[in-house]
């Protein structure tokens, strides 16, 4: 399993949750950017942030892009996982450009070698001005992509969406 020194700080920083905001080099945050502070099972499996997003000490975080008042907030950058235990078995997985469709309650992804896909589902849903947080929780199709180093239902980690 590839491992990187970020993804150790990927872990702390998500589970620090620290009120920093991501460095300038994050995706485009014209429109606004969400941020992901990773559970402990996320990190178990993950291999680092894709770009163009970026790792901060809020966790990963990515540029929304599209037109969120349309209803789905579009995001570009992604992640890498480690794939070797599910249904692909791909021992480096790639899930790019997240759609959080807030009235679904449900966030997919491109998952490579499979298509868009639901990833997560939404929970604790908060809405404060332009500021949502949620919990996200693994679906089905994730724990087969990744194996049983997950289970659904698990808390995948916190997203913070900050709209502008």
């Amino acid at each position: 399993m590839r491992k990187s020194a970020g993804i150790a700080a990927l872990a702390a920083a998500g589970l620090m949750a620290a009120g920093v905001a991501a460095p300038s080099a994050a995706a485009p945050a014209k429109k606004g950017t969400t941020y992901v502070a990773p559970s402990e099972a996320t990190g178990s499996v993950l291999e680092g942030v894709l770009k163009p997003g970026s790792l901060g000490a809020m966790g990963a975080a990515f540029g929304i892009v599209g037109n969120p008042d349309k209803g789905i907030i579009k995001h570009v950058g992604g992640l890498a996982i480690d794939g070797s235990e599910g249904i692909l078995e791909d021992s480096y997985l790639e899930i790019r450009n997240f759609w959080i469709d807030p009235a679904a309650g449900v966030v997919t992804g491109d998952v490579e070698n499979l298509g868009r896909a639901p990833l997560f589902t939404l929970a604790n849903v908060s809405v404060d001005g332009s500021t949502i947080t949620a919990t996200l929780e693994f679906t089905a199709t994730a724990v087969a992509a990744v194996g049983d180093a997950i289970s659904v239902g698990d808390e995948a980690g916190d997203a913070t969406v900050v709209l502008k």
